[in-house]
């Protein structure tokens, strides 16, 4: 009965082993920003081979369908240019954005076919000092009767 129950679980640790490797060959992607991208054209002539591409936005070239799960736009480095469409829900901070990552394929035309956009923080957050506090760090003063 223990040989059982020790093939058994021989059997689920090797079925989530084969799930787990499978999973990460399928999810893998280059990491590279845009002018790494045009620097390496053996990389990027690899059909199929998904990407991961950060670059700062070309505020000019933005362009948002109606339907608002659609964004068209360039992604600048210093020696290149990628355009961008984008299927999918728009972070909220987009319009703040400087730089992003996005996440997809490159087709034919050199055209990035994008399902995953990230925003970098465009810079740091600073709290605005609450009324009667000189320092944000300080307590509140004591109010007089």
């Amino acid at each position: 009965m223990h040989v059982r129950y020790l093939l058994g679980g021989a059997l689920l640790f090797g079925a989530f082993a084969a799930i787990s490797v499978a999973t990460f060959y399928d999810e893998k992607s280059v990491y590279l920003t845009v002018d790494e991208y045009f620097a390496a054209p053996a990389q990027a002539s690899v059909d199929g081979e998904r990407f991961q591409i950060r670059g700062r936005i070309d505020d000019s070239t933005v362009e948002r369908l109606d339907d608002g799960l659609e964004l068209r736009f360039d992604l600048v480095g210093e020696d290149g240019r990628l355009p961008v469409i984008y299927r999918g829900l728009v972070p909220d901070t987009f319009d703040l954005a400087d730089e992003v990552t996005v996440g997809g394929e490159v087709d034919v035309d050199g055209l990035l076919a994008a399902d995953a956009l990230s925003v970098q923080c465009p810079s740091k957050y600073e709290a605005e000092p609450l009324d009667g506090l000189d320092d944000p760090g300080s307590a509140p003063a004591e109010r007089e009767s």
